[in-house]
This record gives structure tokens, sequence and C-alpha cells, in this order.
């Protein structure tokens, strides 16, 4: 499908939101009016049923049980307001996207200095890998899409199986924005799974016998009671007595109940919106392996996870009646209100407990799916990665940067076949290296993640990257540009050392010294990689670096990309090209800045 034909889908989406928007406005309205009507005219009804027409007390009645069915039907409304509003909110950020602007969505920027390769691949930040994929709408989607950037799959069957997932899901536009929709209803701080382990961690407390017999007996005794003062047959006193008494018996546990209730207290919305996302989630029918088994876990037996948080946002309300001191002694004297709300929990902590880790890391994990399912329709020229543990180390065709807009890319191809070799990229400077670099990186990283790259062909082998492009100084524990470079590279031969296996992209190694040490050192430095079986892709301006190949036959090739001076104009066709670069700039751009060489 073609990005115009993707674009057009989302327009037509959002033309149908916004109608939608206008018709619910208006019957808004409508609500309010006979809302109030119908509260208005049982008040008038019961001021003359008081001034002598009794009967009319029947008409005030069913007028003021009118009024309260409005008032449910227009909550109703209101619901599917706010939700349409959302599914509004996320279909013109879509349409953005469409436009190659993600400027609208987190670009999770705390995670920068998790590994040093997404500083170096602007993984995380404004104008980042991260923001371009981003349709999470809770912080536990968040860290799951994040960790998927920094920890790359390494089987190539789970990579497939993801594959086949997000593919599903690319196509199903609907649902992928009413999914989202849903998630952006309630504000989340903070993972609402995490409070939840803590209560579920938490010993039940009134599932004993003698609870189970006060709540049966004191709703008796406080009914008796008023009927006895009523009648005039308790005085005053004793009323009072049997009036403190449930809320004493309550008093006792108070402090425990407060803990327990803090942890789940105000989440009524924010339970309803994760209600509705599981019910998603367990009536869809998918095809692709992995959201099969997503749908089947969320609701096996009786045990469904819609009904189950949906359960758990009722009882959460009813616990919340107890926010308000009026309403909650009431409730209390009636019918020991908190503590029949807390046996209501902990027979739900016993019923679904165990399963909301499993429930929660679902929805988390579809979250992620979705939003690389949704970063695919705003690259549909992206292809999916052959990921071979036996084939080339990596091998694409018109690589490009997925983050430059598709107008102003220019695509090359990357390949190294066997492990042990390296490409050293030389070229001037604005040439296109680093970009090149990155290229290559943030491709391998999308596809270890299960997402597209962007590519016409892409296959490599299930490897993370390791990279080297900005290392710098620091000032406060004193260790200079250069030293911070050998220990990155130090990093770099342990870990080798150890086993471990990567796709290195270093730029201009050593460039903190002289050209000679630069020279030897980084001879130095292919040599031991080529024999540790390593390989990768080295850019640099020192020309000098492209005899490495004579030294390394069949282990080192170059490439490089040039710029053409013409006259006063300096070119640049970002084009990868066989060979040691040829042309360089950098006196060129001085003079064209004034300064004399």
């Amino acid at each position: 499908m073609k990005r115009e034909q993707v674009s057009d889908i989302y327009h037509s989406m959002l033309d149908r939101a916004v109608s939608l928007k206008s018709i619910q406005k208006r019957r808004a309205g409508w609500f309010s009016a006979a809302r109030l009507t119908a509260f208005v005219a049982s008040a008038i009804f019961a001021v003359a049923a008081i001034t002598g027409l009794p009967e009319l007390w029947w008409v005030s009645g069913a007028l003021f049980v009118l009024f309260m069915m409005l008032m449910v039907m227009h909550e109703r409304l209101n619901n599917r307001i706010r939700f349409n509003a959302a599914v509004i909110q996320a279909l013109q950020q879509e349409t953005e996207a469409m436009t190659e602007n993600f400027a609208s969505f987190d670009g999770a920027p705390e995670f920068l200095t998790e590994a040093a390769f997404a500083g170096d691949l602007d993984l995380f930040g404004e104008h980042s890998l991260f923001q371009a994929l981003n349709r999470t709408a809770s912080p536990g989607g968040r860290n799951k899409l994040a960790r998927w950037l920094l920890e790359g799959l390494t089987d190539a069957e789970t990579i497939r199986q993801r594959q086949e997932a997000v593919k599903e899901l690319s196509g199903m536009y609907e649902w992928r924005i009413h999914f989202r929709a849903h998630g952006l209803l309630a504000v989340e701080k903070e993972k609402a799974s995490d409070s939840l382990l803590s209560w579920l961690a938490m010993p039940p407390l009134f599932n004993g016998l003698l609870f189970s017999i006060l709540l049966y007996l004191i709703p008796l005794i406080s009914v008796a009671a008023i009927v006895l003062v009523a009648a005039g047959a308790i005085t005053g006193g004793v009323f009072l007595f049997f009036f403190l008494l449930p809320i004493a018996i309550t008093g006792m546990y108070t402090a425990k109940i407060n803990r327990r209730h803090t942890l789940l207290s105000r989440k009524v919305e924010l339970f309803g919106k994760y209600a509705e996302r599981f019910r998603m989630i367990e009536d869809r029918v998918f095809s692709s392996r992995q959201m099969k088994h997503f749908s089947e876990s969320l609701h096996s037996g009786a045990q469904s996870a819609g009904r189950g948080i949906h359960k758990l946002s009722r009882i959460t309300a009813s616990l919340d009646a107890r926010l308000n001191m009026i309403a909650g002694l009431l409730l209390n004297f009636l019918l020991l209100w908190d503590i029949r709300q807390m046996r209501r929990l902990e027979k739900w902590q016993k019923n679904y407990g165990s399963l909301i880790p499993q429930w929660f890391e679902i929805l988390e994990n579809t979250e992620a799916l979705s939003s690389l399912g949704a970063f695919a329709c705003t690259g549909p020229e992206f292809i999916y990665p052959q990921i071979d543990p036996d084939g080339p180390v990596v091998c694409a065709e018109a690589a490009g940067h997925p983050l430059i807009p598709e107008r102003q890319r220019v695509s090359n191809p990357a390949c190294l076949e066997h492990w042990g070799e390296f490409n050293i990229i030389t070229g001037a400077n604005m040439a296109g290296k680093s970009t090149y670099l990155r290229t290559i990186g943030v491709n391998i990283v999308l596809a270890l993640a299960g997402a597209p790259v962007c590519a016409r062909k892409f296959t490599c082998r299930p490897v993370p990257v390791f990279t080297s492009l900005r290392t710098s100084d620091n000032l406060a524990t004193n260790q200079s540009y250069f030293y911070a470079e050998l220990l990155r590279l130090k990093e770099l031969i342990d870990r080798l050392r150890k086993g471990e296996e990567f796709i290195i992209l270093l730029d201009e190694i050593l460039k903190g010294t002289n050209s000679a040490d630069k020279q030897s050192g980084s001879r130095a430095l292919v040599a031991q990689l080529t024999q540790m079986g390593a390989s990768g892709f080295i850019a640099t301006h020192d020309l000098e670096l492209g005899r490495l190949a004579d030294s390394f036959a069949g282990k080192v090739r170059n490439y490089s990309f040039e710029a053409e001076i013409e006259g006063d104009e300096l070119r640049f066709d970002y084009t990868l090209k066989p060979g040691i670069a040829r042309n360089l700039n950098a006196t060129f751009l001085m003079k064209r800045m004034g300064i004399t060489i």
C-alpha cells in the first residue's frame, strides 16, 4: 500500500469521528435540556403536593425517576463523547505522522543514558526513533517498547513471530486507533500494575467467620435501631450507642484499610480504561501466533481479564465512597461498608491475583506491538527484514535512514558477508559517513525489535550493534576525550573476549591523538578485531586508513562518499562508492568562511 492510501484511510476515519462529534454535541444539549426540564417539573409537582395536592406525589416521583434515567443516559453519552475525542486526538497524530512529523509523540529522553548506542543512534529524545515508533498510552507499554530497542531479540524465530504480529496489527487501523484511544482516556503517571501488585502482596484481613457474621448482623441491628428510635421505643442515647457500634468496629481497622485503599484509591477511571483494552484483545480473532496466544491467555476459562478488571473497578468505586465523610459514616453504620468492600476486594484478590502479572505483561506487549504496527504504516515502503543466523552478518540493498523524510532520503547498500570483515568508509566532511553508520545501526535495532526496516532488501544475523560514534570528554571525572574513547574500545574488546558478538560501528577511531598514533593504533585495532572474528563498519576522514585493505586482503574493503567541488560550489550526492575517497573539503570550507589558508 502506498503512503497516500494509508493517509486517506486515516483522514477518512478522522472525518467520520469529527462528524460524530457534532452529532454527539447536539444530543448532549438535548439531554441537558431534558434533564433540567424533568428536575424542575418534579420539583414543581412536589411543591404542589406539599401545599395540598398529595395525589401529585406520584407525578413528582415519576418525573424524578425520569430525571435519574436521563442523568444515567447523559453520563453514558458523555463517556462516548470523551472516547470519540480521544479517537480524534489519536487520528490527528497519525495524520501528522504520515507527513513524517512525529513531534506529538513522547520521545522518552530518560532512556538515552541506558546504553551508549542509544545516544549514538538517536534512539530516544526529540526527533528520535522511539518518538517515531511510540503509540503507547501507559508507563508499562512505554517501558516495554524502550526495552525492545535497547535489548534486541537474538532468536530468529521469536523475531519472525513478532514480525508476524506487527504485520497483522499494521493492517488493523480502526482497532489500533480505538485501542490507543481507550488508553488516552485516563492519565497514568505510574504503572497501574505496580500499585496492584503491592496490594496483592498484602495478606487478607477480613476472611474470618466473625466478619461473615458481622456483615449480616450489623445491617439488621442498624435498621432495627432506626425503627425503634422512630417509634419512640428507645432513647436517643441508646440509638447513639447502636450508631457508633459499627463505626467503632470499622475504626479498629481503619489504618490497615487506609494502607490498602491508598494503593487503589481514585483509580476507577484507570481500571475502566484497562478493562476496555483487555476486552479488545480478548474479543478480537487474531491470526498471528503471538496475538492469538495473548487473546486466549486473557480469557482462559471463567477468568476473563476484561471482566475481572471491570469488577475491580466497580469494587474500587464502592470503596471510594468512604472518601466522603458523611457518606462513609452512614454506610458504615448501615452496612459496615469499609469491611464489606474490603471482603469483596479480598475475594477478587483470591480469584484473580495470580493472573495480574501475566495480564499486564500481555497488555504492555500489545501496546508495543501496536506501536510498531503504526510505524509500519507511516513507512509503507519499508520491508520486514530476513533474520538468518547462518546468513550474511548484514546485507542490505537501498538502506536509508527511517527518520530522514522520504523525499530527502538517499539510500545505499551495506554488506558484510562473513565474521572478521570490516568496511572502511572514507570521505569528506558532511559527505554522509556518520549518517551512513547510523542508518545501518538504526535499521539493525529495528530488525531485532521485530519492526520493518527502511530498505529494499535487508538480511542480518540476530546480533546487536556496538557503537562508538559520539565519545566526549568528562570534566567532572577529569576524563579526556581520548581516554573516554579508549575506555569504550576496551569495553568492546573485553566483551568480545567473553564470547559476545556485535556488528561494530566506529566513527573516527582514535581521533583524539596525532596522525601517526592514529594510523598505527587503528591498524592494530583492526588487526585485533578481525582476528577475534568481529565485523563492522569504520568511518574516517583519514585516507591512510584506507590502506588497511592492503594489509588485510579479503578482510577489509574500502568504500567512500565523495564531495564534488565545482568552482565556488560544493556538492554532495550522498551515494556510497567503492574505493578510497579522492576529494576532501576542509580547506574549501575554511576559505568560504573567510579563514585565510
